[in-house]
């Protein structure tokens, strides 16, 4: 079966090593830490190079996943290393794919200094790679049929993507190859492929002729559309002859094998005439097809004069049908099984950037300071919006609405709205269900007490072994002390207590919460003839439900359950609204080598987040307006109803069953945000033990090894040797492969967390640390929520920063993969990433800040 292969663009090598390096070093921050790492990446991104598009590619599957590979590490750089005219001048040459040259001119090629151009024809050619190597598919088995077509979508994707973006692209007119035209052909040619690898499977199948049907007319249809664009003008010229014959013949031929197969239906069907009209005209085509074709498809073509003779023969003898005009037949119906695959980023599996550290310091400080801005609108945002529902709230129940309103429209001594808040109540659990998650918060708050106690008493056992043997052996115990290596996780060690002794003091905070309204809760919690029993039964009043106060106070408490579910709708529309900034400031940064972190980001803050603060806005306004009301008509209520003592009794009884209600709602939600917290932390806390009981037993195989080689230095008289003799220490051996540490290609285990977004990774220059002392500035917060307790963490380690966000528990990093932290207090300003790949042989060195 003869399949077309688009050719590989053809380039020349270039140096990428100079100009990426000068480019780096004048436009990143690099440091010495950093600086060798991008160097190494430097040179395997030339090598890359060389390997991918200037060496012979071979017709399998390693060859296009480097292909793709280089193609996703383009990608990765776009907006991180800029290749261009004026900023970072790499001239590349490619040739045209199609174009064969001649005696006295060389083929057509186009050169540009533009990472664009690169990246177009590198995609280009792994569209044309994916035909090549799906022609090559024996196609004798399923797995061969499968990869084959999956290929050739693949590539159709590939080629339609840059027909509709490489105008946009490039600066200049690409060569014929990549225009348009030539690649939307290009990308019809290899859905018409693919479609008839379907075909070809289907058949292999013995699928039914009905199916047959529909598969070969569909993929005559491609081939048609094929031909149509390979046709135009403007790339007619491009395809050798053989190309627009073997798309002619394949056309004529799957229409000669849809005509077969419905003549296949039609004898099934009993309906000769048809068949022998099908047939006829399937025999013209295969004849055509033939003059374009040659050998190919000859298997089957052979069938068709087989079947119109067998046919003419019994129908001249038996049936004697008359047989109709081709014409005059109803056309067949085909049926799309390929289409293009969209292009995903990224192509090869397991892609991983290598420039994944560079991320210049202005870059990073710009984006620790928008996100410190993002999260103090979040913040005051919340705690606007929920200090004005519990005014509302507040107020509401001091006024015993909207309970009153149900005494006047009813007798019963359960208002219908008290009746409803004890169904929600008991529904959600009820105060057994809060009893519950309070017993539970001591056992979780426990185990994670108990793992920082066992990881610092590890920390502590290796530190006090390291000074005994030190005070022992004096000058020749020549390894560096465990003082200079383990200060970044005593660090983090301290910074876990300080977040776990917050949420200790956020526990009392809603345990106390809990007992002030624990009476309205557990009558909520009761059953209705218990609840009732309750509330002291109505006095007369001299007020009806057709009371303009009534009817307009029930309307004002519609208005205001609406305020409280839009409410609930913006806090859950501010926490889902993600924004990466980092494109932002690396675009503004290479436009103009100037950073001007305010404007951005109060621009992107704005365009984010503006929309929804204007609901907001108008949400408090009219909440405002519909209490002032509330007070007006409340007023005029309570002057028709008729006051006594047992009235008075009543109503102070349903306002705490109100506000039981209203307590309950927030501390469901608290103990559950509170057990959530904990169990979050634990598994953080055991990778951090991890890591340090991986740090432990390095050091243990290294002082075991030193400690052989000084009691060697003794026995062989090296004992009186002065402190300057000493042998320098063997190196350390690594730490065991934990599972935190273990490659995730080679077991099923789960890979590290990675640091989060406000924690410095390994950026391409250090970060200045901010004094943890350092607060921002307070965001509004609801005055019901009691301050949070401010002590100092132990260890003498940064305070993690604590603000009333509406919601008591702390946060800690890694708690949630994205940079919104809710309620929760951010961890502080400057604090030291986990360390899951640190090198415990040589304390970490401390840059200064740049200037």
């Amino acid at each position: 079966m003869a399949f077309l292969a688009v050719p590989l663009k053809t380039t020349s090598d270039v140096d990428l090593v100079k100009p990426l390096t000068t480019y780096i070093e004048s436009v990143y921050n690099t440091n010495e830490d950093n600086r060798a790492e991008v160097s190494e990446a430097v040179l395997e991104l030339h090598r890359l190079r060389a390997k991918a598009v200037c060496s012979p590619m071979d017709k399998h599957q390693s060859a296009l996943d480097v292909l793709t590979r280089y193609y996703d590490q383009l990608v990765a750089i776009e907006n991180k290393i800029i290749i261009s005219a004026t900023q970072n001048p790499v001239v590349f040459k490619w040739k045209d794919a199609f174009d064969k040259g001649g005696i006295f001119f060389n083929k057509a090629s186009l050169s540009l200094s533009d990472g664009a151009f690169e990246r177009a024809s590198v995609l280009f050619n792994c569209g044309a790679l994916m035909s090549q190597i799906a022609g090559a598919q024996p196609l004798k088995l399923d797995e061969d049929i499968r990869a084959a077509a999956l290929l050739y979508r693949r590539a159709a994707g590939v080629f339609e993507q840059l027909a509709q973006r490489i105008l946009g692209m490039l600066q200049e007119d690409p060569t014929p190859d990549l225009m348009p035209d030539t690649l939307s052909a290009l990308s019809a040619l290899m859905v018409a492929q693919a479609q008839e690898v379907m075909y070809i499977k289907a058949y292999t199948d013995k699928m039914k002729a009905s199916a047959l049907v529909k598969i070969g007319a569909q993929a005559n249809d491609f081939y048609d559309q094929a031909y149509k664009a390979m046709c135009r003008d403007t790339v007619k010229g491009l395809w050798e002859k053989e190309w627009l014959n073997t798309v002619t013949g394949k056309m004529l031929a799957y229409q000669a094998l849809a005509q077969y197969h419905q003549a296949q239906v039609c004898e099934d069907e009993k309906k000769v005439g048809e068949q022998i009209a099908r047939l006829t005209e399937a025999q013209r085509l295969s004849q055509q097809a033939t003059k374009y074709l040659g050998g190919a498809l000859d298997e089957q073509m052979a069938l068709i004069p087989k079947a119109l003779t067998a046919a003419k023969k019994d129908n001249d003898f038996i049936y004697h049908e008359r047989v109709p005009e081709f014409r005059t037949l109803p056309p067949l119906q085909g049926h799309i099984l390929a289409k293009p695959t969209p292009v995903e980023h990224p192509m090869s599996p397991r892609f991983k950037d290598m420039f994944a550290s560079l991320v210049p310091v202005q870059v990073h400080n710009a984006m620790q300071v928008y996100e410190t801005r993002r999260g103090e609108l979040l913040s005051m945002e919340n705690g606007r919006m929920r200090e004005h529902t519990q005014l509302m709230n507040g107020v509401l129940a001091s006024l015993n609405l909207p309970a009153a309103l149900d005494d006047v429209a009813s007798s019963d001594t359960l208002p219908e709205s008290i009746r409803q808040k004890s169904a929600k109540v008991k529904q959600a659990g009820g105060i057994d269900d809060l009893n519950r998650l309070f017993a539970e918060l001591p056992a979780l708050y426990k185990r994670n007490q108990e793992i920082l106690d066992e990881t610092e008493r590890a920390l502590k056992e290796e530190k006090d072994n390291d000074n005994n043997l030190r005070s022992q052996f004096g000058a020749k115990w020549t390894r560096t002390s465990s003082e200079h290596l383990t200060g970044p996780l005593i660090q983090e060690i301290g910074k876990y207590r300080g977040i776990l002794h917050t949420a200790t003091n956020a526990d009392q905070m809603v345990k106390k919460k809990f007992q002030d309204n624990q009476a309205g809760i557990a009558l909520l919690s009761k059953n209705e003839p218990e609840l009732k029993a309750s509330i002291p039964g109505q006095a007369s009043h001299g007020t009806g439900s057709s009371s303009e106060a009534v009817t307009n106070l029930r309307r004002l408490m519609q208005e205001v359950q609406e305020i409280k579910v839009e409410r609930e709708r913006l806090e859950k529309e501010l926490k889902s609204v993600t924004c990466d900034i980092a494109n932002d400031f690396l675009q503004a940064l290479s436009d103009s080598q100037l950073l001007n972190e305010e404007q951005i980001s109060r621009e992107k803050l704005q365009q984010i987040y503006g929309p929804i603060r204007e609901k907001i806005a108008a949400s408090l306004q009219r909440q405002d307006q519909i209490m002032e009301q509330v007070q007006t008509w409340n007023n005029k209520f309570m002057g028709e109803k008729q006051g006594s003592a047992a009235g008075a009794e009543r109503e102070r009884v349903l306002k705490t069953l109100a506000c039981g209600h209203d307590a309950f709602i927030e501390l469901k939600s608290n103990l559950e945000e509170g057990t959530k917290f904990y169990n979050d932390l634990t598994p953080i806390l055991v990778k951090m033990q991890s890591k340090i009981n991986d740090f432990v037993f390095a050091r243990k195989t290294e002082k075991e090894d030193l400690m052989k080689q000084v009691q060697q230095n003794i026995i062989g008289g090296g004992g009186g040797a002065s402190s300057g003799s000493g042998a320098a220490p063997p190196p350390r051996p690594p730490p065991p492969r934990s599972a935190a540490s273990r490659n995730p290609f080679e077991d099923d285990v789960e890979s590290p967390i990675p640091p989060p977004r406000n924690i410095a990774p390994n950026h391409a220059a250090p970060t200045p640390t901010a004094p943890a002392s350092q607060p921002m500035a307070a965001p509004v917060a609801a005055p019901q929520m009691p301050p949070y307790y401010n002590h100092a963490v132990p260890y003498g380690q940064p305070q993690p920063m604590m603000y009333n966000y509406g919601m008591p528990y702390p946060t800690y990093p890694g708690a949630y993969g994205a940079p919104m932290y809710s309620g929760y207090p951010p961890p502080p300003q400057g604090a030291q990433q986990p360390y899951p790949q640190q090198q415990y042989h040589q304390p970490p060195q401390q840059q200064p800040p740049p200037q």
